[in-house]
């Protein structure tokens, strides 16, 4: 297990994994109104833990995301922002939490019409699609790999594990290239098993976030298969974001 302290102040708090392969860093945001931060060179998945914002990645925004009180209530929503992608905040209060992880190395540049797959082209005025010419498909601007997406709920699949409800955040087959991320409330006394949720991602590593009797613990996993959470006197709330696609 790879263990970090958190640093920084009330607006923003960071724990580093400098032994990990993957999983880079975790961090939780209290954003000012409006606020800025960029994700520099690691793809990062980002959950709206409480409150409701307008959300800005690159140049695409989504207005009044977030829709929950606390962790505990409600279900999620996130946001995919490729490396090097600035993400704005404003006209809301609450706290963001953010999971970054390094991609594998990349490919040789792709050229021609693989090189166009890659990111949006030709944008269709007034629809937000822009042409895939390896489909021959109008696709949403969103769908491309180097564009930040929105994820709302009903993106989302929901996992029975015995008495507990998994959130499918992004799924193993979601276009980032390293990231998988799961969120779980574990009831009081009750224990999550990685081993049991289904279809698990096949990864390298695991970074575990979780909020509990003893505050905000954050910590990188090499045995996926062995990780377990056990909820103390009140729930847990717990996310977990594989990293290294099998």
């Amino acid at each position: 297990m790879i263990g970090a302290p958190w640093s920084g102040d009330e607006r923003l708090r960071t724990a580093t994994f400098a032994g990990a392969r993957w999983c880079a860093q975790a961090q939780l945001w209290r954003p000012h109104d409006p606020d800025l931060l960029t994700t520099g060179d690691v793809e990062t998945a980002v959950l709206v833990l409480a409150g409701t914002f307008d959300l800005i990645g690159g140049s695409t925004a989504w207005p009044a995301r977030g829709a929950r009180t606390t962790p505990f209530a409600g279900r999620p929503m996130a946001v995919f922002l490729p490396p090097r992608t600035q993400f704005r905040t404003q006209n809301g209060s609450g706290e963001i939490l953010l999971l970054g992880a390094r991609q594998p190395p990349a490919p040789p540049t792709a050229e021609g019409r693989a090189a166009f797959a890659q990111k949006p082209l030709l944008p269709m005025a007034g629809s937000n699609k822009s042409f895939d010419p390896t489909t021959g498909e109008w696709l949403p601007a969103e769908a491309f790999p180097t564009a930040p997406e929105s994820l709302p709920p009903r993106r989302m699949q929901r996992l029975p594990v015995g008495d507990l409800i998994v959130e499918r955040v992004l799924a193993a087959d979601y276009k980032a290239a390293t990231l998988s991320v799961d969120e779980v409330v574990v009831p009081a006394g009750a224990t999550l098993r990685v081993r049991d949720v289904p279809g698990r991602p096949g990864a390298d590593e695991v970074l575990v976030f979780v909020r509990g009797d003893d505050g905000d613990v954050v910590s990188v996993r090499r045995d996926v298969d062995d990780v377990r959470v056990t909820a103390g006197r009140a729930p847990s709330y717990v996310v977990l974001a594989y990293a290294g696609k099998g």
